[in-house]
């Protein structure tokens, strides 16, 4: 016995050019190529417009994702405001001999001497002016000073007492490192907190020398190197510079950018200072302070002019104790000082 047949659609030639459909409910309905062609038509635009309807569900959705995601990026920056980074670099640097260093002296021949407070003792100071172009704060947080160079000048003439200075710099050279003779190159390092503000120029000032000088003693001269170290371990190199001291002899010492010089200095010491200075000069990019570059003045004046110096009639300048008290000091003669030769290398801010 054969199983009866599957309702569904069946073409029937009787009625002509008319499709006969059977339904599922066994229903016979007639359809005329006509009606056929309006059916395809529907199902073809229900077709499309669910794929239509989906491609707009997809691209709503997506919209909203990203509406949301950037929503949270905006609450997140919100909530924690911009990255703040910061920019340091050194836009302006000088090095000169100046007072307000506090200290003490004492009597260095006796035994436990009493120790006189002093204040407003004059020593090397390098001014160094920081910008900050940038939206976030900088922190320096170390400071070191590298001596490259580090010898006493000859001091034309043999002085000395019983006073000796005692100064608070900052950044101290060790006893060990005496600038008689030239020492190694040495680094002394600092823990500072030094802040510099987004969008500013702000200027740090660092001290250093001796902490002890006798009575005598005659002015070094350096050549440094600073590196400040800042926001995380970036580093700030700046330099050379040549500095010199104070030193504390009563007839050889900086006094502004002036010297006093011995009227009578010892043999060799002219030309021997010439020498050492003439080869700090030759430092390529090198800052000089101005003590330094009186120094270069003044020794050549003196070599081409050694009677220029004081005249009877006129005072020379005098200092007990040149660290603690530089006289304001004087010309050697009444005709101006001859420009000093400097290498073209040389970069000079005075």
């Amino acid at each position: 016995m054969g199983s009866p047949d599957k309702p569904g659609s069946q073409a029937n030639n009787a009625y002509g050019n008319a499709t006969q459909n059977i339904t599922q409910s066994g229903d016979i309905v007639l359809d005329s190529p006509e009606e056929a062609e309006r059916r395809a038509k529907h199902n073809r635009f229900v077709r499309t417009g669910i794929a239509l309807g989906l491609a707009v569900a997809v691209t709503v959705g997506f919209v909203v994702f990203q509406i949301e995601r950037e929503s949270k990026t905006s609450n997140d920056l919100a909530r924690s405001g911009p990255e703040l980074k910061s920019n340091l670099a050194a836009s302006q640097v000088s090095a000169y001999i100046e007072g307000g260093i506090d200290g003490e002296e004492y009597d260095g021949t006796v035994k436990n001497a009493a120790r006189t407070k002093v204040t407003d003792l004059h020593g090397p100071h390098i001014d160094i002016t920081l910008g900050n172009i940038a939206n976030g704060t900088s922190l320096v947080t170390k400071a070191s000073v590298t001596f490259n160079r580090f010898q006493s000048l000859e001091s034309c003439a043999a002085v000395g007492g019983e006073l000796i200075v005692s100064a608070n710099y900052q950044f101290k050279i060790p006893d060990d490192q005496q600038p008689v003779p030239p020492a190694k190159p040495f680094t002394l390092t600092k823990s500072i907190s030094y802040e510099v503000t987004a969008n500013k120029h702000d200027r740090l000032m660092l001290t250093v020398g001796l902490p002890t000088v006798p009575d005598g003693n005659s002015p070094w001269l350096g050549v440094v190197d600073v590196v400040l170290e800042h926001d995380g371990g970036q580093q700030l190199k700046i330099g050379p510079i040549a500095l010199v001291d104070s030193g504390a002899n009563s007839e050889f010492y900086p006094a502004g950018d002036k010297w006093k010089i011995p009227d009578k200095p010892a043999d060799g010491c002219i030309d021997g200072n010439i020498k050492l200075v003439s080869e700090v000069l030759k430092t390529p990019n090198l800052v000089v302070s101005r003590e330094v570059a009186g120094l270069d003045r003044a020794l050549r004046n003196f070599k081409a002019s050694p009677t220029g110096q004081p005249r009877a009639d006129v005072p020379s300048p005098f200092a007990p104790n040149p660290t603690k008290n530089p006289p304001t000091g004087q010309s050697l003669d009444d005709e101006p000082s001859a420009p000093a030769p400097v290498d073209p290398n040389v970069y000079t801010l005075l």
